[in-house]
């Protein structure tokens, strides 16, 4: 592995995950080694087909189709039809807001979830059958939460399916899964850039933040202001764990696109493309640690 090679951190909240494509083309572009990937959410979904040694150009037009096809069965934001246009706003521009709103006004609460895995697995299993993270090329781990011991966690082993479900099990939205007596959910609603596996000997590290939209008016609602509540604890966290990682590039960029729009995904993947380009052209080759002040 050459000496001069990073460990990618990637994160993203709902649909954003999938800017990960032109993080990792620009990366590519710029030849820069890869020796590990750190992800959840739907950039855990690409890190896997990049760890396997695929091109993953082609997933932003597969996954702007599986969302077009299935909107009506996931989140249906550009389909609120007879929703109030104020309420829709806070909907589409706040991926908090949208759980609490789907789970506290939609949902009975005894069930652990809204949506059940039915419609995206077959994607997920047709993309990776039996693959398993030994079959990777890059070493991958996926971040989690285990809701029975109560505790971020990794999975790095086994087959890659189950590990991929877990880092896209928003909680509430999709089931808990279950592997190895783990009851796993994905970690993006503690802090949407999973930095906190990330150790020493990982070093260099390179985190990849795809920002999210801020809202700066006065919270109308009750479910709005636990749903800000959630955003700014993120925020934090992700602010602390940052210390710890040797290059953070926050594009401020994808700020203007919502954590749902779908039927914007190759406008993101392009601008995530050429801001990790501005980023990478800014700091010198990642051959040593940089101070923290140096952050991009």
């Amino acid at each position: 592995m050459a000496r001069n090679a990073v460990t990618l951190v990637l994160g993203g909240a709902g649909v954003k995950g999938v800017a990960a494509i032109g993080a990792l083309q620009s990366l590519d572009a710029h030849k820069v080694p890869v020796k590990r990937i750190v992800a959840s959410g739907l950039s855990g979904y690409v890190a896997a087909h990049y760890a396997l040694g695929r091109d993953v150009t082609h997933l932003s037009e597969e996954l702007m189709t599986f969302f077009t096809r299935h909107n009506r069965y996931l989140w249906g934001v550009e389909q609120m039809t007879g929703v109030f246009q104020t309420r829709r706003r806070r909907i589409v521009g706040s991926f908090q807001y949208f759980l609490h709103e789907r789970l506290f006004c939609r949902a009975n609460l005894r069930r652990t979830s809204v949506l059940e895995w039915s419609t995206f697995e077959p994607q997920i299993r047709s993309a990776f059958g039996e693959a398993t993270f030994a079959d990777l090329k890059i070493p991958l781990a996926i971040s989690a939460i285990d809701l029975v011991r109560r505790r971020l966690v990794t999975i790095d082993s086994g087959p890659l399916v189950p590990a991929i479900k877990a880092g896209l099990a928003f909680p509430g939205l999709f089931p808990p899964v279950t592997i190895d007596g783990q009851q796993l959910v994905s970690s993006t609603q503690c802090c949407d850039v999973p930095m906190e596996s990330v150790t020493e000997r990982d070093s260099p590290t390179l985190a990849i933040d795809f920002l999210d939209v801020s809202s700066r008016q006065r919270p109308g609602s009750l479910l709005e202001v636990i749903a800000r509540t959630g955003e700014v604890r993120n925020a934090a966290i992700k602010e602390h764990l940052a210390e710890n990682v040797d290059y953070v590039f926050c594009l401020e960029g994808m700020s203007r696109f919502r954590w749902g729009s779908y039927g914007h995904i190759p406008q993101m993947v392009a601008l995530a493309r050429k801001e990790t380009d501005r980023h990478l052209r800014l700091v010198p080759r990642f051959q040593k640690r940089r101070p923290a002040a140096a952050k991009g």
